[in-house]
């Protein structure tokens, strides 16, 4: 046994009342988690991944780096609980009734949002694009983390669009909905990045115009699958 441990605990095992002091203080709360959560994600989307520190996360949360440290290991196990802290978020506004709805709340909301730091919580786009497009993190635990919960995305989103589409086009190309949510997934990555390189995006209109292009193309297939469905005996 250390020195350290033996001075916390006297001859019949119990331990001192400093030692289970030192607990208390660094002890698991919700409370200093989410604390905790939120100043990691306030710094992320000013000064990223290697501009966030572990001391800085405690000073902006108000509490000691002990408690940082004492619910989070390291700062990858940080930011891979703020993927999942990002995307619980985004679960529970980005589920819209039809397709434009969900256009809408990816490219005006989510996207527009990002490149506002004061929408600390669309930080999502943020986070996880610098993590994919960083391969020099292949090993990350927080990379690994965002690209799981990026396919859980994409199952989610597939999950949503299916019943707004035409039987008809459904018909024609079975995988379409995998296919409209991958072409929306796409511009909005592509809107954040656009934008982030300093192209003036409106994304409003930005959303606008991605819906009714994919508007356009759902009709295509559905208009196919009717014409097949009219040639047939």
């Amino acid at each position: 046994m250390s020195p350290r441990a033996s001075a916390d605990v006297s001859t019949n095992g119990a331990v001192k009342p400093e030692a289970g002091k030192r607990r208390r203080v660094h002890q698991s709360t919700p409370e200093n988690e989410r604390a905790i959560l939120e100043a990691v994600l306030q710094l992320a989307v000013k000064v990223g991944y290697e501009g966030t520190t572990m001391a800085e996360v405690a000073r902006v949360a108000g509490l000691p780096i002990g408690s940082v440290y004492w619910h989070f290991e390291n700062k990858e196990g940080l930011f891979a609980a703020l993927i999942d802290y990002c995307f619980e978020h985004w679960k529970t506004r980005h589920r819209g009734p039809e397709n434009r709805a969900i256009l809408r709340t990816s490219i005006a909301g989510s996207a527009a949002n990002s490149a506002n730091p004061e929408n600390a919580h669309e930080a999502f786009w943020i986070i996880g694009l610098l993590f994919a497009l960083e391969k020099r993190l292949a090993g990350n635990a927080a990379r690994q983390k965002y690209l799981e919960v990026r396919e859980e995305m994409y199952e989610l989103m597939v999950e949503a669009v299916t019943p707004g589409l035409p039987a008809a086009a459904l018909s024609a190309k079975p995988d379409l909905a995998r296919k409209v949510v991958m072409l929306g997934r796409a511009l909005t990555d592509g809107f954040y990045i656009s934008a982030s390189a300093g192209d003036e995006i409106d994304f409003a209109e930005a959303a606008e115009l991605s819906a009714l292009a994919m508007e356009k193309l759902v009709q295509h297939y559905a208009d196919l699958g009717a014409s097949a469905d009219a040639d047939q005996p």
